[in-house]
């Protein structure tokens, strides 16, 4: 009856298995897949860093051709200034010139009557062939005292009409001078102007061709953006497609270790040491799809000088850690030593512990069922590299889990 039990189990497990493997993926084709597309998410990165760099460097040179424009917006705005001030000062002189020809005008028609009296008086003196003689002023005149008077007079004419000339010549000398003084004030502000405006536009042609240079900067840089978008989705896709790898490789290891114990049970109930004698609780391998030959470091070798207490099992940084039983989560912490860690509470003979987690997925006082993920593989604390530290505690003292597991 037994022996037909026993059958009956292998032919369901054996039925099970052609079941499963005629249409799942191995493990190891898993696991090339995997690292195929951790090698296309690591060529995505750097990739991303490229596309980053590049895209700093356009900002940096925007940033100089921006800083570069306010520059050239300054310098032009200084010249607009000192031509405004030129023309101000053109116009001022224009002003003055005006007002002092207007001056002289007035002045002219002032001194225009006494001057065509001088003149003729003038004519009068070289008609007669020079001066008037004592003589025609006496004949003149119709006594002594009226030739006194006509005498003086005529001196005081004279000297009058010399007075005049002079005043007259003396005027016209000094206004030329300011005539031309203004206007040489005025040629060399054209002048100036002239230089002003030269320069005021080769810095307008400069300031249109850098405009020009950040408008290109820019749409360059808009251009990088959208490679970076789109570096940055195909990250995800990459992220996604390989959780889901990882995700099913995890349910392939479960199902394949299942089939490994339908097998045992089928070949007569031989199990690893540990569901004998330790009442209700039976412990399984903490990690889907890795076994022995992924162990590291025995219990009891040396490691650093001491005992090593647990079992290292090396494997891909990340793979999820099962709870090996169920129990009660004591404490789900980071220690110097075992880095991020989860120690379970069984039953009050036995207790597990799993080391340098990545990251815990479980808090203390939790309760956790057997196969339950409670963290993930990582290097944390004293570590040199992604493993499982494994521990099974044995009424408080740390025992070999390869009696258990």
């Amino acid at each position: 009856m037994k022996k037909s039990k026993r059958i009956v189990a292998l032919v369901m497990a054996f039925v099970m298995m052609i079941t499963t493997n005629a249409w799942a993926k191995t493990l190891s084709q898993y696991d090339e897949e995997i690292k195929d597309v951790k090698a296309k998410q690591s060529a995505n990165k750097e990739e991303h860093k490229r596309l980053q760099a590049r895209l700093d460097e356009l900002r940096d040179e925007t940033e100089e051709a921006e800083a570069y424009q306010a520059v050239l917006v300054e310098q032009i705005l200084n010249y607009q200034e000192s031509i405004d001030l030129a023309l101000a000062r053109i116009n001022e002189l224009n002003i003055s010139i005006t007002e002092l020809e207007g001056e002289i005008d007035r002045a002219d028609k002032e001194h225009e009557a006494t001057f065509e009296k001088l003149k003729v008086r003038l004519r009068a003196l070289y008609t007669s062939g020079g001066e008037l003689t004592t003589l025609e002023i006496l004949l003149d005149s119709t006594s002594l005292r009226d030739f006194s008077m006509r005498s003086e007079a005529v001196q005081r004419f004279t000297e009058h009409d010399k007075m005049l000339m002079d005043e007259i010549r003396a005027y016209r000398e000094e206004t030329q001078a300011q005539r031309d003084l203004l206007a040489e004030q005025k040629a060399e502000l054209g002048e100036q102007k002239k230089e002003l405006e030269s320069a005021q536009a080769e810095l307008q042609v400069l300031e249109a061709e850098n405009q020009k240079l950040i408008d290109e900067l820019n749409i360059k840089s808009a251009e990088q953006e959208e490679l970076i978008a789109e570096n940055e989705a195909l990250s995800q896709e990459y992220l996604s497609e390989l959780n889901d790898l990882i995700a099913d490789r995890n349910a392939q290891a479960a199902r394949e270790e299942e089939e490994r114990r339908q097998q045992q049970i089928a070949n007569g109930g031989s199990v690893k040491p540990g569901g004998a004698g330790l009442g209700s609780v039976s412990f399984r391998w903490p990690l889907a799809g890795y076994g022995y030959g992924n162990i590291t470091q025995y219990y009891g070798g040396m490691y650093s000088g001491t005992p090593h207490k647990g079992l290292d099992i090396g494997v891909p940084y990340g793979t999820p850690i099962y709870a090996a039983e169920s129990g009660e989560v004591i404490s789900a912490e980071y220690h110097w030593s075992w880095g991020n860690n989860v120690l379970i509470w069984h039953n009050s003979t036995y207790q597990t512990r799993y080391a340098h987690c990545s990251s815990l997925a479980v808090q203390p006082g939790q309760y956790v069922q057997k196969g339950q993920v409670i963290g993930y593989v990582g290097s944390t604390g004293q570590s040199s590299g992604p493993h499982l530290h494994f521990e099974v505690y044995q009424n408080g003292v740390r025992v070999n889990p390869l009696n258990f597991v």
